[in-house]
């Protein structure tokens, strides 16, 4: 089965975006049975992926977070958050995106990321991962002269007491966390216990220079023990080996 391209990716998550856009700042929000908040966008755009998607690779499972689910067969899974960040969505704040994410035997291998307040988009395929057309280089720990932050979960602060010496900061959206890291401008990310819809799409373009996902006591993250839609049993954190080997040493 043909992967679609990066490019098409790409253009699925611009057009899944101006649907946002056509509700954001104008919608009522509701909660879901977990307390989670939904919108009438996030529907939206999720049909409007999984529709596409279906297309595109039929014989692909579909997990998205808002109820579109198919089995599938064969070893490739499309994962769609249509939203992430909703509560921000909601507060009319720019800080959300649009993830939708392709995962073959429960890693993620490709995927795009798009922010339509900003424009700003994050793709990986085929082993690269892109920033607004711009190849991104693989990461190197303790590379770059900017200043050093984290970037964290906004309720992190309820388990576990950090210790970072950086600035830490919190935008709402746990996939714009992960490409933060990617891009190199944050040292590395606290996601919380976060679901695969948040985590595949961003997945693939950290995987793509070097970076991956870690439970903060240790451990590689299972993305495929995710797939039944249960949230993450562990804090997960993201970034280089070793830079999250650094933040452990120093108790983050």
């Amino acid at each position: 089965m043909r992967l679609p391209s990066r490019t098409e990716l790409e253009e699925l998550v611009i057009q899944a975006g101006d649907i946002a856009l056509r509700h954001f700042r104008k919608v009522e929000a509701e909660r879901k049975p977990d307390r989670s908040v939904v919108t009438q966008a996030d529907r939206e755009v999720e049909a409007f992926l999984a529709t596409e998607m279906a297309a595109r690779m039929p014989d692909a499972g579909i997990l998205g977070e808002e109820g579109a689910a198919s089995a599938g067969v064969g070893p490739y899974r499309v994962v769609i958050d249509p939203i992430d960040g909703t509560s921000a969505f909601v507060a009319g704040l720019p800080t959300w995106c649009v993830c939708l994410g392709i995962m073959r035997d429960g890693e993620p291998v490709a995927g795009a990321n798009y922010m339509p307040c900003t424009r700003d988009l994050y793709a990986a395929a085929d082993g690269t991962a892109w920033w607004n057309g711009r190849q991104l280089a693989p990461l190197v720990s303790g590379a770059g002269g900017h200043e050093r932050f984290l970037v964290a979960d906004s309720e992190i602060h309820l388990r576990r007491r950090l210790t970072y010496r950086g600035k830490v900061r919190s935008f709402g959206s746990a996939a714009y966390h992960v490409v933060l890291v990617a891009r190199g401008a944050a040292e590395a990310a606290v996601l919380g216990r976060p679901h695969v819809w948040d985590l595949a799409a961003p997945g693939a373009v950290l995987a793509a220079v070097g970076g991956r996902y870690e439970d903060l006591d240790g451990g590689i993250v299972d993305l495929a023990s995710l797939l039944d839609g249960s949230r993450a049993p562990r804090d997960v954190v993201a970034g280089t080996p070793e830079a999250l080997a650094s933040l452990r040493a120093g108790r983050i």
